[in-house]
């Protein structure tokens, strides 16, 4: 993968990276938390106008997995890694209309504040939530450095330069965190989709204008250029056969539609929005966004498996992750589309470990921190809030260099799994349900995250297989490998068997708020 760009191609790919990554600095300086340390826990986005919110919350939606993996899941299992894609958007469809009027009604900043109001919260699930949402945020964020890591070595012809540019890189997104603030990076995320979005959509009209426009003709050719023939247009590409396939498929849809309910940087965007009306238009543009986005990439991945689907069997799955570069380079030889494809997997990963930095470093500060202090939950300033958003950025590269050459597929299913059942589950509860109570939270958060972590232990993840992690050993006790059917359905049973079962639960309903707790947590 040395060979991805010229001498002349990778300067560019570069100095643009380069500029971009000047111009946010300045950005986030002239916009970000620059009047004290408390700006940083505010809701600053309030100021960034409704379209803008939602531009910058479908781009938080969008990782570098989603432009590297996920295209190349569907140019090599085609059927299994559009139907990641379709559960994605049926996901941001239900936040639009079950979360965010609501969610913005109660909280101030983060998704505790929701549960205070609804009287099922409390310094131990203020606690228990921000735990559980820094268990989604680090590996995310530890799965953006490596790819991009990954990337950048490739792109410089130097793979020894792995570990240099994931740290290089992880401290760049770090400090623009720290500075900016909510509504900083924000500008950040608007920047990246500006950018991105037109880069991925002329890829997406090359390849078809590649086939005449006949999407007949593209998906013939992909099913021949993937080896898999007519099975790339049915499903068991990447979940397998028989009924541990379609265990898997259900859970990938079902995992990946909860997931998206409870995305941590959604939800503090989600949360910062300006009124109903506000939020309805925040919706439209998030949704319009994604649409756009998700299709040009299933083109994309298609026309990966037809262009060069030959030269990623043979390079094999760590190949994955160069899918739209090597597909840029067969519809361009001059090697421009190449370089914009490079500079597009280095904003996206820029602006989206900002984001997920922020939002952990705020969690962090302002729900564990907070909580387990001397302080009233959810009041502590911006200036631990700050130190926690450095703490995790650096302590994120220090293990994604470590983990470099981990099976990342392991690390995305946890966060995945964590986050989709039992930080979505909760959420609902808190916002559907008045009997759902503090005990009902803690039941889910913790509970779900041990059967998250057995049930990835004692899959082919950890063991068995040579992709595993301890690939000398085998104690797998199933063959899933994406167990949201089961981890999902037992994060709401865990939230109503909890409720249910509190000697503390007041007749006719707990969750009903408080007239202090809910006028703190609308505050401003």
């Amino acid at each position: 993968m040395t060979a991805l760009l010229d001498s002349s191609s990778r300067s560019l790919v570069f100095a643009v990276f380069s500029v971009f990554v000047v111009i946010c600095l300045m950005l986030c300086v002239i916009t970000g938390a620059d009047e004290d340390d408390r700006a940083l826990v505010r809701s600053d986005s309030r100021r960034l106008r409704s379209w803008q919110q939602g531009i910058a919350m479908g781009g938080d939606t969008t990782t570098v997995a989603t432009v590297t993996v996920l295209v190349g899941m569907v140019a090599t299992t085609g059927f299994d890694g559009l139907g990641v894609m379709l559960g994605s958007l049926v996901g941001v469809l239900l936040f639009l209309v079950l979360v965010i009027e609501p969610l913005r009604a109660h909280a101030s900043l983060t998704a505790p504040d929701l549960l205070d109001a609804r009287g099922s919260g409390g310094s131990a699930v203020r606690v228990a939530w921000g735990v559980v949402t820094l268990m989604v945020c680090f590996p995310l964020l530890v799965v953006q450095l490596v790819v991009v890591g990954n990337v950048a070595a490739a792109l410089l012809g130097q793979p020894g330069a792995r570990t240099g540019c994931i740290v290089v890189i992880g401290c760049v997104m770090t400090a623009l965190a720290v500075s900016g603030g909510i509504r900083g990076t924000g500008v950040v995320m608007i920047t990246k989709s500006a950018i991105a979005l037109p880069v991925l959509v002329v890829a997406a009209v090359l390849v078809l204008h590649r086939f005449g426009g006949d999407l007949g003709r593209l998906l013939d050719a992909a099913s021949l250029g993937s080896g898999t023939g007519e099975a790339f247009l049915r499903p068991g590409g990447y979940t397998g056969d028989g009924w541990v396939g379609a265990v898997n498929r259900v859970g990938q849809i079902f995992g990946m539609t909860m997931a998206t309910l409870a995305m941590p940087a959604v939800l503090m965007r989600a949360i910062a929005t300006k009124s109903p009306r506000g939020a309805r238009t925040v919706g439209r543009w998030m949704l319009g966004e994604l649409v756009l986005l998700y299709g040009a990439l299933a083109v994309v991945g298609v026309g990966a498996a037809a262009l060069v689907g030959t030269v990623l069997r043979e390079a094999g799955p760590s190949a994955q992750v160069f899918t739209p570069l090597l597909l840029g380079r067969a519809l361009d030889d001059g090697g421009l589309l190449v370089a914009a494809l490079a500079c597009v997997l280095f904003l996206t990963a820029l602006a989206a470990v900002v984001d997920v930095t922020l939002a952990a470093g705020i969690t962090l500060g302002r729900d564990v921190l907070a909580a387990t202090g001397d302080r009233p939950a959810g009041r502590l300033d911006g200036t631990a809030s700050r130190w926690s958003a450095a703490l995790t950025g650096l302590a994120a590269a220090a293990v994604a260099v470590v983990c470099a050459d981990w099976n990342l597929v392991v690390v995305s299913t946890l966060w995945l799994a964590l986050c989709g059942a039992a930080l979505a589950p909760v959420l609902l509860y808190a916002l559907y349900w008045p009997g759902f109570t503090a005990r009902g939270a803690l039941w889910c958060l913790w509970g779900v995250t041990a059967v998250c972590v057995v049930a990835l232990v004692v899959s082919p993840y950890a063991s068995g297989t040579p992709t595993s992690i301890m690939p000398g050993h085998d104690f797998r006790l199933w063959d899933v490998t994406i167990p949201g059917v089961v981890t999902v359905p037992a994060g709401f049973l865990l939230g109503w068997l909890g409720s249910v079962t509190d000697r503390r639960r007041r007749p006719g309903g707990a969750g009903r708020p408080s007239g202090v707790t809910h006028a703190r947590a609308v505050q401003r």
